[in-house]
């Protein structure tokens, strides 16, 4: 079999991983020929796939932006795969060639395009035009598609529903767990006491992340309790508009000795903030199934979430819920866990239960390669039917 996987996407994260263990996974099986489509900029991906049985596809208009990419993919990918004669091509970066003679494997991440309410936000002109055209692309490959893996059951019902996906032809594998970080949960990170005791936030601080509206809960709450806890918001910036209203915001509350704004941190400092804070706001209303919660509860974080999209159904009974669109409901769901130690420790507790029901990376890998080889298996009776049919 001719396999090619499409990784000109940048991963990061929990979609890295997995990008890099099925590449190395296939790479082992004789079987198969192995093309993979990426850019040089990708070089950590690269450098942790070096088989000299995987041959290499650059794309260098790609490296330009995110629209040369997609005209890349739309174009001059169905081109390569049709040149290299495949026959499956993987596409784990959420869109797939459209136009494409080949079966294709999609897998689903991003589903903010999807979300109504993502244009009511200041999200900027690049993201009004980019938001629109990766929706109309994302649903409209996923309908030509052999398989669509979505890595939540909300994404795959948003998708039948209102696109009348064939169902037959979806899956749904929650993005797994690190287990390196569960397994590192009772490390000895040392008196940590800068900014102690702190509830932590990870998030990208973009205009949809709810980030102002939690400062103002958290700093209402803090209040009563003389202002005892600060809040440590960890995520590398979008846009320098949304940056300010969040430092406006911290100003009018007089809180810049509550509120500290970290910016992008390393993953060795992410675990220790994990391993000492008193517990975690996650404010966003709109996401898929988040490494950020998966990280946290890995850690056994009490985590206060929204409870929108996917994200009761990533965390289960391991969270407290609230409405992103009251800031009153926020600040009384952060008044109860300052107030209630009993009921961190029994969040801690379900945080960890919980996250041990997840899947691992590992797992993950394993399903996602066994769905592909079904893939192959019903190519394979299409071949032997068609023959059969020939001859008669």
């Amino acid at each position: 079999m001719r396999l090619g996987i499409d990784a000109t996407f940048t991963p990061y994260g929990g979609s890295e991983v997995l990008l890099v263990n099925i590449i190395n996974y296939f790479a082992k099986d004789k079987t198969i020929d192995l093309y993979v489509y990426t850019k040089k900029s990708n070089q950590l991906i690269i450098k942790k796939c070096l088989n000299s049985r995987i041959t290499y596809k650059y794309s260098f208009i790609s490296n330009i932006s995110n629209v040369f990419r997609v005209i890349w993919g739309q174009i001059y990918l169905p081109f390569l795969v049709a040149k290299d004669k495949l026959d499956i091509l993987f596409c784990p970066g959420n869109i797939s060639p459209i136009f494409c003679s080949i079966n294709k494997v999609q897998w689903i991440g991003n589903i903010a395009p999807f979300w109504e309410k993502i244009y009511q936000y200041p999200i900027g002109f690049r993201h009004r035009i980019e938001y629109p055209v990766n929706k109309y692309l994302m649903y409209k490959s996923a309908l030509t598609s052999e398989l669509v893996i979505f890595e939540s059951k909300y994404a795959k019902d948003l998708f039948i529903s209102k696109y009348n996906l064939n169902k037959n032809k979806s899956a749904v594998i929650n993005i797994g767990k690190d287990e390196n970080l569960i397994n590192s949960k009772n490390v000895n990170y040392g008196h940590y006491n800068e900014y102690e005791p702190f509830v932590l936030c990870v998030a990208h601080l973009q205009p949809y992340k709810h980030i102002p509206e939690m400062i103002n809960a958290f700093c209402t709450a803090n209040i009563s309790k003389n202002n005892k806890y600060m809040l440590l918001i960890a995520g590398e910036r979008a846009s320098k508009h949304y940056y300010k209203k969040i430092k406006s915001t911290i100003a009018e509350k007089r809180a810049e000795n509550q509120v500290v704004l970290l910016g992008s941190v390393s993953k060795d400092y992410i675990n220790i903030l994990y391993s000492k804070c008193e517990f975690m706001i996650f404010p966003s209303p709109c996401e898929n199934f988040s490494c950020t919660l998966v990280e946290a509860m890995s850690f056994g974080v009490p985590i206060v979430c929204s409870n929108t999209t996917a994200m009761p159904e990533t965390c289960g009974n391991a969270a407290i819920y609230f409405d992103p669109f009251d800031v009153n409901n926020l600040t009384n769901k952060i008044n109860l866990l300052f107030d209630n130690p009993k009921l961190k420790t029994e969040l801690r507790e379900k945080s960890l239960e919980r996250v041990n029901h997840l899947l691992s990376y590992e797992e993950v890998v394993k399903m996602t390669v066994k769905l592909m080889y079904s893939i192959k298996r019903m190519m394979e009776k299409k071949c032997q039917s068609r023959m059969g049919s020939s001859e008669l």
